[in-house]
């Protein structure tokens, strides 16, 4: 007897290739053996065992998930990475990344885009996985309901160590964004920060965004006076990368309607703050 009969006396539904496949994924063995081919003369006094198949590995994200359940995904994007970008564009993105996570993860999902970072900035991000969840996220920020806390190293330093700064924001033709007196152009932009500590001519803020503008954050500073450094576009001190990271994020879940907030790094809580990916060393003074 060969292995093909008894292979198909055992399966008798299974294809011939499928039988094929089976040994050269070295399924099939022989006294422990994993068996050569299908054609391989096999003996009556011959223990012949099949493995399960081998599950396929889950794709890798090239960032760490900080939180995942039925109805979101949040991410902590590393500086450097878009959040999104228009069909067929070449550079890899935040949610395509995503996207291939979830299909191979949960087929049945629908990953939806709720916001995003600029591609220097760093940080907390959450998709949605079915249409209930992406309506009550996007629901949520645009009524502001949502906490978005950043962190920032600045130079200079702001001279109070709290403020408030509001205006209205008008995107230029090459893309920055500037403040205006006009009360009928641009869109309201309100950001308040907190210093939360000082060294020579810099300084680490907290920033809390009431409003979601594009470069919000960069051109408030930089109008304020105190630029955030690596930011070359919004006149910032020269760095190897930009200062700003999201830090945290909190809503109500869109199942639960739960408060939940999302630090780096930690389990979803309450009230507890994260620790910041920045910090004032050699490299920014």
């Amino acid at each position: 007897m060969i292995l093909l009969d008894r292979l198909r006396r055992d399966f008798p539904s299974a294809k011939r290739q499928t039988l094929k496949r089976m040994v050269q994924d070295r399924r099939v063995l022989i006294n422990r053996v994993p068996a050569a081919k299908l054609t391989q003369i096999i003996q009556p006094t011959d223990r012949i065992v099949v493995g399960s198949p081998r599950k396929s590995p889950q794709p890798m994200l090239p960032f760490p998930i900080i939180f995942e359940d039925a109805d979101i995904l949040v991410i902590d994007k590393p500086a450097g990475l878009l959040t999104s970008t228009v069909p067929r564009e070449p550079r890899p993105t935040a949610l395509a990344a995503v996207s291939r996570y979830l299909q191979a993860t949960a087929p049945g999902a629908r990953v939806g885009l709720i916001h995003r970072l600029d591609r220097d900035a760093s940080g907390l991000l959450v998709f949605s996985k079915n249409p209930a969840a992406y309506a009550s996220l996007k629901r949520q920020f645009f009524h502001h309901t949502v906490t978005r806390i950043y962190h920032a190293i600045v130079s200079p330093a702001p001279r109070q160590d709290s403020g408030r700064i509001e205006s209205r924001l008008v995107e230029r033709a090459d893309g920055t964004v500037h403040s205006t007196r006009h009360a009928s152009k641009g869109q309201s932009a309100v950001t308040d920060y907190l210093v939360i500590k000082r060294q020579e001519n810099l300084a680490l803020l907290k920033v809390t965004l009431h409003t979601g503008r594009k470069h919000q954050i960069r051109a408030h500073l930089s109008e304020s006076g105190s630029p955030v450094v690596g930011d070359m576009l919004y006149g910032g001190k020269p760095h190897s990368s930009l200062q700003l990271a999201a830090v945290e994020l909190a809503f109500n879940h869109p199942r639960t309607q739960t408060r939940v907030s999302f630090p780096p790094g930690r389990k979803p809580t309450g009230s507890r703050r994260g620790g910041s990916p920045l910090s004032i060393t050699s490299d920014t003074r």
